[in-house]
């Protein structure tokens, strides 16, 4: 039957065929194009990125970290206003790190803050204490400490 045709297991693939074979550099040539051109393309920045920042600034504003704490709230302030130019010249990078100081330096006027007025509180306590132990030395003597 000459119309039954049937391949020879040990013949090259396309040997009678007019496409040509791929030499075994061109895949692999494919290949770290397509990783190189994919590697170029880069994300939009996290809007969310400065969010953590922000947060922390206004949180210390609230409890008067102004007064309290201006170096620390400053370096926040310049740390942030450095990052929004960071990301505006795409150096995304940068302005995460940029955030990130923000973050902390708001934090750690925060934690100034808080401890300026508990020291402040602590204070008033301690005069009124004070106040109360007089009251009560004026009114029945010296032994009533005791």
């Amino acid at each position: 039957m000459p119309n039954d045709i049937t391949p020879d297991p040990l013949s090259k693939p396309y040997e009678n065929s007019s496409v040509p074979a791929m030499k075994p550099i061109r895949p692999i040539l494919l290949i770290t194009l397509i990783i190189a051109l994919s590697s170029c393309a880069t994300l939009p920045p996290d809007p969310t990125l400065l969010n953590n920042a922000r947060a922390a600034i206004s949180q210390a504003e609230l409890v008067g970290a102004q007064e309290y704490s201006p170096l620390e709230l400053r370096f926040a302030r310049e740390r942030l206003e450095a990052a929004i130019e960071a990301l505006e010249l795409d150096d995304v990078d940068q302005a995460r790190r940029l955030a990130d100081g923000a973050e902390i330096e708001a934090q750690l006027a925060l934690a100034r803050t808080q401890a300026a007025l508990a020291r402040a509180r602590l204070a008033d306590r301690q005069q009124a204490l004070d106040e109360l132990k007089a009251d009560l030395v004026e009114a029945y003597g010296q032994g009533v400490l005791e």
